[in-house]
């Protein structure tokens, strides 16, 4: 049986940045380390590079990497958690079937374990944060893209496949617009920072005012400041961002039966602008009998979400033997 006492190393893989840290049994980061992931380079200087992150992190936690029971990893998908395979991720150019757990493991010589990103924030959340306690708990991140998570009768769900959580493919509006996946009208090409960006540069080009006029590379964030600065246009983009996520949660908790739903990533940073519309469509159309005190929470965790979700996955792992 491992020790679970001691310490994971955690790693949090994105297209732009490799976050790495050490964290205790209790949620402690330490040694807390951020690099560039100069994702053009390819798998195997991505690699190098979480690598030599990690070994920083260790070397600043004044740790050894003797002291860990093994090393997290939250990286995009789709990837494979059970075998640490990732199969394909859109951010990093090349990643084609790299098996990043193995890889990983061999060049620090511990146990390594992969999860999905957003599986391994609904992990955080439900371990560390707002989602404590919770049986059955929907995480949801609303960033570039939108993502989710589910906890099922206390344990991540992970599906047939291993892709459950799909969040933001869920259709809310068959006649909608269309999402890179292919389909029409999903929830990410509604919410998701770049579609909130597109649709308020649509709005523009039909006429409609905005201080975000003739503003170039326009992005979700821009949006976000311009609602909190009042811009009517923006404020607009968020609430039909937030009613979309709403139909989403309904559909969830009808189908599972929720008692609760965490909601981060970078534009769930709007807050109140975000949020208002997003309860309300919940409020107005859940099915009480379904969900009567379903809890609605933002995030707790913030920017740690990711690696204390892949400490949690780790922890997770090493306690199902697998």
């Amino acid at each position: 049986m491992p020790d679970l006492s001691r310490p994971v190393g955690a790693i949090d893989l994105g297209g732009t940045s490799v976050r790495a840290a050490v964290v205790d049994v209790n949620g402690g980061i330490a040694g807390f380390v951020a690099g560039a992931t100069e994702a053009s380079q390819g798998p195997d200087a991505v690699i190098d590079r979480i690598v030599a992150v990690l070994h920083e992190s260790l070397a600043r936690a004044s740790v050894r990497t003797s002291d860990l029971a093994a090393v997290g990893i939250g990286a995009p998908g789709p990837l494979d958690w059970a075998t640490g395979v990732i199969h394909e991720a859109p951010n990093l150019p090349g990643w084609k079937e790299v098996p990043l757990a193995a890889r990983i493991g061999d060049a620090l010589g511990l146990p390594a374990f992969l999860e999905n990103d957003a599986n391994a924030a609904a992990l955080a959340e439900w371990q560390y944060g707002v989602g404590r306690g919770a049986m059955n708990m929907l995480y949801i991140t609303v960033s570039t893209g939108v993502g989710g998570g589910l906890i099922l009768d206390g344990e991540l769900w992970h599906g047939a496949y291993g892709s459950a959580g799909e969040f933001g493919h869920m259709t809310v509006d068959f006649e909608g617009p269309l999402c890179d996946c292919g389909n029409r009208g999903c929830i990410e090409a509604i919410a998701a920072g770049p579609d909130i960006a597109a649709w308020v540069v649509d709005q523009i080009a039909v006429g409609r005012s905005s201080s975000l006029s003739g503003q170039t590379d326009l992005s979700g964030r821009d949006v976000v400041e311009a609602a909190q600065q009042g811009d009517a246009l923006a404020v607009s983009a968020l609430e039909r961002a937030g009613r979309a996520v709403g139909f989403g949660v309904i559909n969830v908790a009808h189908l599972v039966n929720l008692d609760t739903v965490v909601i981060g990533g970078g534009i769930a940073n709007a807050g109140d602008l975000l949020f208002d519309p997003l309860r309300s469509t919940v409020r107005e159309h859940l099915l009480e009998s379904t969900a009567p005190n379903l809890r609605l929470e933002p995030w707790s965790l913030g920017e740690n979400v990711g690696l204390l979700g892949a400490a949690a996955a780790a922890r997770s792992r090493l306690v199902g033997g697998s």
